[in-house]
């Protein structure tokens, strides 16, 4: 027995093995999706009895030194803990375009204390007017009015070039003022956020006064995202080599025939590739370092087996054509011989009662009607 053959019970033992680890793969694959989606919706959730313990999962600049004034008069129910007269930024990061290099950003605000004109369940109005700066864009609120929530996008710094392991940041300011004097604002800025396919870390500092903030985010590609590239870049490899070891073992495996299989599947995965590697989450355009890793070399390990295989059909055609061609003119006994129709290579020769399978043979390859050898 060849020590590659395998019986049938343990060929079905390695098949249920293989099935059982990918079916296991792709579930938790699946819930490690789901569960990184619930947390999202989860951390983004403040609302009733909850407000505390999510607003715990927010990166605050705050400073607690009594800078700040401690409000005398009503304040809306989000502000009753605090007690400060303050407005409150929330800025989440939404969205992380690296192809233009801008994060997006949603920033809410809650102003408190003295800065409340007056407010019901659902809105607060401003006492006096308000404007806030983040980064290089600027929000002006005027009195009697609410402050609705604003988008922007800041200049995101990093390199593409790195996927799936790079990493961007930011840094800005955010500042405010407010009343015709335009007197420095205090505020609290808390920052949050979970973009599809990142993970992100924040860190915010404020001035002594709490009137300024200076605010740093860092995003780097999530697990799965890293996990799911990592795994792709591994396939391209792996196929390209297969591919490139059946080319080469069609040209030096003794007796090894070129399928047309061969050829169909290898050009078909050549033309695969750059559709596989786009099947990358969030990939930037092809160019970028894992390319010149992974997806460069995959193309050229299968060009080169396409060739081969041309290469090797050609050649193999020629010598076809050849030996066609000398059995065509060559006396019927050298022939026969040359096919093993003699006593020495076939014991059951017997010139004169060959069986008709020698017969059909040996009238097909010499292409020419059956004689006698005697």
């Amino acid at each position: 027995m060849s020590p590659f053959k395998l019986s049938s019970k343990t060929r079905l033992s390695v098949h249920t093995i293989a099935f059982l680890t990918l079916a296991v793969t792709i579930v938790v694959g699946l819930v490690a999706i789901k569960w990184g989606s619930v947390q999202k919706v989860q951390a983004l959730t403040v609302e009733g009895d909850e407000a505390a313990a999510n607003k715990s999962t927010l990166v605050s600049s705050f400073i607690d030194n009594g800078s700040v004034a401690k409000t005398t008069g009503q304040t809306p129910l989000a502000c009753s803990e605090q007690g400060l007269d303050i407005v409150n930024v929330y800025i989440e990061v939404y969205g992380v375009q690296y192809s233009s290099s801008l994060i997006q950003l949603s920033t809410g605000f809650v102003p408190c204390g003295s800065f409340v004109a007056e407010f019901d369940a659902f809105d607060s109005f401003l006492s006096q007017d308000i404007s806030l700066s983040v980064d290089t864009t600027t929000f002006t609120f005027s009195a009697n009015h609410t402050m609705f929530n604003q988008t922007s996008t800041v200049y995101l710094e990093g390199d593409a070039n790195d996927y799936p392991l790079d990493v961007f940041s930011v840094s800005f300011n955010v500042r405010g003022f407010y009343g015709a004097s335009r007197t420095p604002l205090p505020i609290s800025v808390n920052m949050f956020g979970n973009p599809s396919g990142y993970a992100l870390s924040f860190d915010a500092q404020a001035l002594h006064d709490n009137t300024a903030a200076g605010v740093s985010v860092s995003a780097r590609r999530s697990v799965t995202v890293v996990a799911f590239a990592l795994l792709i870049m591994m396939l391209m490899w792996l196929m390209s080599l297969l591919g490139a070891a059946v080319a080469y073992a069609t040209w030096m495996l003794p007796g090894a025939k070129l399928e047309l299989p061969y050829i169909i599947f290898t050009v078909a995965l050549l033309f695969a590739i750059p559709t596989i590697r786009n099947a990358m989450p969030n990939a930037p355009s092809i160019g970028v370092l894992m390319d010149q890793m992974c997806t460069g070399w995959a193309l050229l390990l299968l060009s080169l087996a396409v060739v081969a295989h041309f290469v090797n059909l050609l050649l193999r055609l020629f010598s076809e054509t050849k030996a066609a061609e000398k059995a065509a003119t060559a006396p019927v006994v050298e022939v026969a011989q040359q096919m093993g129709f003699d006593k020495e290579n076939n014991p059951l020769f017997n010139p004169s009662l060959e069986s008709p399978a020698q017969v059909l043979q040996f009238s097909r390859v010499t292409n020419a009607p059956y004689r006698t050898l005697s």
